[in-house]
């Protein structure tokens, strides 16, 4: 490590003379004298070998420095950073040598430690205990060493506070004093029992429960390096360093380790945002259920401390006391739950209130204007005695947060439990109970925002960011609707790109209002807000809020709908009302007709999947390795005239037409392109059939979901199963039945356009395909001039319109939805219009040609600025609709298609710029250090 430092003027001022003539150097410099040269004298410093950029500007600066030609203010770094990277070490130093190790020893060999753990994970929320945390195999114990070397961190750090209020024991270094780690931890635990007596709070701070049980190496530099970090807190004085004490802990845990901790982190500037909006008043009360960290929780406290000051700086300790006293939080883990409560009471470190209203517990366990009794007793000079925090009987006046984007599955079996029981006739009311089997799960935010509700006062207001991905489902439908009975609806957000390093993590900001008695919630103004953040750029928190106070002028920065909430149709989904796609799709919609009139959608053309749709079943096939085929396969099991030339990957489909050539191809190359299509009784199969079946009922193992077979032999998959139950139908599990006859086929997921193929070889499809299977004669004229169509934007922005995003940022079309995209009518065109469409259609495919495919991002661009283009307005021109509506289909659909690839890339720091505490960047102290140098330190 090189530090560079200003000029010193007299360095024996700052140095042991009697511990440098001994060469004592690591007890040459006190802790204080530290901390004074850092503050006066620091310049940066630079971690790993010195490399020549490196020299160079550590010359470079010496030489500005002593001739005087730069200040030595203008390069020093803050020390409110410093101090992060001194802590950050300290965990990664702890992690890494004296506690991952021996906390993995003890899981795996101590079943006892493993069962007190396991126990206590589940409480917290972790629905397969302790393993959710640290891996069945332990893989993952990484994650809880850190969790507990920041608990451990932040009870020292937090006793040293308290020291100096209180005037506790002063705690310093006494490794040398105890014989283990053991011995150690117990000592330590002493000073903080000793603070909770005294001061009569704090517990949510020392007392975390499974994070309380760190294992630490019996390495006596284990114990020395938390004896280093007791004497680097020593030497920092708090009536100097103080005020970025507070700041400090919001920026202490990187944001990826909080994702990889479990802890969404919320970036600072969105919590800004909701919390202005939804506090109004200096007296406002607030709740931030599932608190996390306490990002919200911090940003109402500055919003609070501003109505109250008229700035956010640090106030006095009556205003800071008076703050807590408004400011409510809950979580269900106690480690977010102490970060909460560290982050509110650090903001005023010379002033720590005792009143912090930080609730462990699952929220669907609290009830409005409840006594809550808090799983710990409070420690007296009297003894232990029971505490409780009083819930406002009135309600809150605001509340906010960034609930989990927790699945159904994944959801404890008591939180479900407790879920059911607080809104049980509000989920049959509005269809939101889930429904695993059905792939019917919303998240757990919908029930955060229903039981919400109950906690708010008449006229309070909620915001919340959560993930978008209702905006496109059918529970989204229905939650929809509860929203227009039970809120007035103020704002839907939606931010194109992803602001959470989390892959595949689309977000949107909810701004309810819980009505007034009688009021009539149907004249309330509905704003829907798209934030397309495009490359580098940037929206300020202040300007958001401006366009929501005055949408009519926003409208010149940003895509807004207002809809009175009465006039939002209760059977769409809500994307809808944020691009209004019906403003374009509602006039090509009177001049077409649905698919459906022409075709039978499927998915993949085996009577299976048409049976099991029409039965309202899955139509999977449920044993891939044992329905396809690759040529060798064929040959070894000499089975070709029970296979079926077949498409078995949307990958072999990347053209608008699927040829002979494209099939020989794929069998020439090794793919999988043949299906086992076998309706026929067992009793009437030759030998080397039966032989194949039988392998399929031993030796051939699924590889899809467990819950539907998955690692079974294939007859046992549940789609064999059914197949083998229904007799009336199929002759067995083996039997998919008889091929249909399907010209046109669609990718059901798609990541860039939907492409709609037309099958010029007759095959069998997998059910990854949408398969159209016609009702009517139609001539090859027709089928062409069909798929000019349906390769269009006007097929497209309706596909955006309908389809559900899933991983990867696809547009999944499900049958029912293909089967209502509004079609040209060919019926009704002359020939002429069929030769312009159908011509359009062979230009299509023969630029896809050229270009290599239409499966690239690149090359589906091209096309949609070229050729789709000119389909797009021979389709105004033979419906008689204006040119314009054919760009505003094409912008707009290929906007929708933009924002669901957004969820794909990697998510940006500083999309939303909020207002700057100055406190942790603007130190008359200091400035930022990357310093890895405690004194002491071996």
């Amino acid at each position: 490590i090189i530090v560079l430092f200003g000029p010193v003027d007299d360095p024996w001022s700052f140095l042991d003379r009697d511990a440098v003539s001994r060469s004592d150097y690591s007890s040459a410099m006190s802790p204080q004298a530290f901390m004074r040269l850092v503050s006066k004298h620091y310049v940066f410093d630079e971690e790993g070998p010195l490399r020549e950029e490196l020299a160079f500007k550590l010359l470079d600066t010496s030489v500005k420095l002593w001739l005087k030609e730069v200040e030595v203010l203008k390069v020093r770094k803050e020390i409110g950073f410093w101090l992060i990277d001194q802590l950050r070490y300290f965990v990664d130093f702890m992690d890494r040598y004296f506690v991952r190790r021996p906390l993995f020893i003890r899981l795996s060999r101590d079943q006892d430690f493993y069962g007190l753990l396991d126990g206590y994970a589940r409480e917290i929320g972790y629905s397969n205990g302790l393993a959710d945390m640290v891996g069945r195999n332990l893989e993952r114990v990484e994650n809880l060493s850190r969790m507990m070397i920041y608990v451990l961190m932040n009870k020292i750090i937090f006793y040293k506070v308290l020291e100096y209020y209180y005037k506790l024991p002063e705690l310093r270094p006494f490794a040398s004093n105890v014989k283990s780690s053991k011995d150690y931890l117990q000592r330590l635990n002493e000073f903080f029992d000793d603070a909770m007596k005294t001061s009569r709070d704090f517990e949510q701070i020392f007392c975390t429960g499974l994070y309380d049980h760190i294992v630490i190496s019996d390495d006596e530099r284990a114990l020395f390096q938390i004896d280093e970090l007791i004497r680097m807190l020593s030497g920092i004085n708090l009536q100097e360093f103080g005020d970025v004490i507070g700041h400090v802990y919001e920026n202490l845990i990187p944001e990826e380790e909080r994702h990889r901790l479990g802890q969404f982190y919320t970036p600072r500037p969105i919590a800004e945002l909701i919390t202005t909006w939804c506090i109004r008043s200096g007296d406002d009360v607030v709740l931030g259920p599932g608190c996390g960290s306490g990002t919200f929780e911090v940003e109402a406290y500055w919003r609070l401390v501003e109505f109250k000051t008229g700035k956010r700086t640090i106030p006095s300790r009556r205003v800071h006391e008076k703050v807590l006293n408004q400011i409510y939080a809950i979580d269900i883990n106690s480690f977010p739950a102490q970060l909460t409560s560290m982050n509110l009471a650090m903001k005023n470190i010379l002033a720590p209130a005792t009143n912090l209203n930080v609730i462990e517990s699952d929220f669907f366990s609290i009830i409005p204007g409840q006594e809550v009794p808090l799983p710990y007793k409070v420690q007296t000079p009297e003894g232990p005695k029971e505490k409780r925090i009083y819930l406002p009987k009135d309600g809150f006046d605001a509340l906010f947060g960034n609930p989990p984007y927790t699945r159904w599955t994944e959801i404890p079996q008591n939180v479900r439990e407790n879920i059911r029981n607080r809104l049980e006739s509000m989920l049959t009311k509005y269809n939101l109970h889930a429904d695993v089997e059905r792939g019917r799960e919303p998240g757990i935010y919908v029930y955060f925002i229903m039981w919400a509700k109950e906690f708010l006062k008449p006229g309070g207001r909620l915001g919340m960011i959560i993930s978008d991905s209702w905006l496109q489902t059918d529970y989204g439908v229905d939650f929809g609707r509860y929203l227009l009975d039970n809120y007035k609806i103020k704002a839907i957000i939606d931010i194109s790109a992803r602001v959470f390093p989390v892959p595949l993590v689309g977000t949107c900001i909810v701004l309810l209002e819980k009505p007034r008695e009688n009021e009539d919630i149907g004249e309330n103004n509905v704003v829907f807000m798209y934030l397309n953040i495009r490359g580098e750029g940037s929206l300020g928190v202040s300007d958001i809020l401006e366009a929501l106070e005055n949408p009519e002028r926003g409208r010149e920065r940003y895509l807004i709908n207002i809809y009175k909430q009465r006039d939002i149709p209760r059977d769409k989904k809500w994307i809808n009302l944020i691009f209004n796609t019906e403003e374009i799709l509602s006039p090509i919609k009177d001049r077409t007709v649905p698919a459906g009139s022409y075709f039978e959608m499927s998915r993949g053309n085996y009577f299976f999947s048409l049976w099991a749709l029409r039965n309202g079943r899955r139509p999977d096939m449920g044993a891939k390795d044992f329905f396809y085929f690759n040529e060798q396969k064929a040959q070894d099991w000499d089975l070709h005239e029970y296979l079926h030339p077949a498409i078995t990957s949307s990958r072999h489909a990347i053209y608008f037409t699927f040829t002979e050539e494209d099939w020989k191809k794929l069998r020439d190359e090794g793919s999988d392109c043949y299906m086992f299509i076998c309706h026929m009784p067992r009793e009437e199969l030759p030998e080397k059939v039966l032989n194949y079946i039988r392998w399929g009922e031993s030796e051939c193992r699924t590889k899809i979901r467990g819950t539907r077979g998955g690692g079974r032999p294939c007859n046992q998959a549940q789609a064999c199963q059914i197949r083998e139950r229904s007799r009336d139908h199929f002759f067995g599990w083996y039997d998919l039945g008889c091929v249909e006859k399907a010209p046109i086929a669609a990718v059901r997921q798609s990541q860039y356009k939907t492409r709609f193929i037309l099958l010029e070889y007759p095959v069998v499809t997998y059910d990854a395909m949408i398969t159209f299977i016609p009702k009517v004669q139609l001539s090859g004229l027709q089928l062409k001039a069909l798929l000019a169509y349906l390769n269009s934007s006007f097929a497209q922005l309706y596909i955006e319109s309908i389809s559900r995003t899933t991983g990867l940022g696809v547009a999944a079309l499900e049958v029912r939805h293909a089967e209502e995209i509004p079609i040209i009518d060919v019926n009704s065109l002359n020939e002429k219009n069929l030769e312009n469409l159908a011509n359009l259609f062979e230009k299509l495919e023969n630029e896809a040609r050229k270009l290599g495919g239409a499966d690239s991002r690149n090359n589906v661009e091209i096309l949609w600025n070229e050729v789709i283009k000119e389909i797009d307005e021979e389709i105004c021109r033979i419906l008689g609709v204006s040119l314009l509506l054919a760009e505003k289909a094409r912008v707009m659909a290929h906007s929708m298609m933009e924002r669901r690839l957004a969820r794909t890339e990697e998510g940006r720091r500083g999309i939303i710029r909020g207002t700057e505490n100055s406190v942790l960047h603007v130190s008359r102290y200091s400035r930022h250090l990357n310093s890895r140098y405690i004194p002491g330190q071996k």
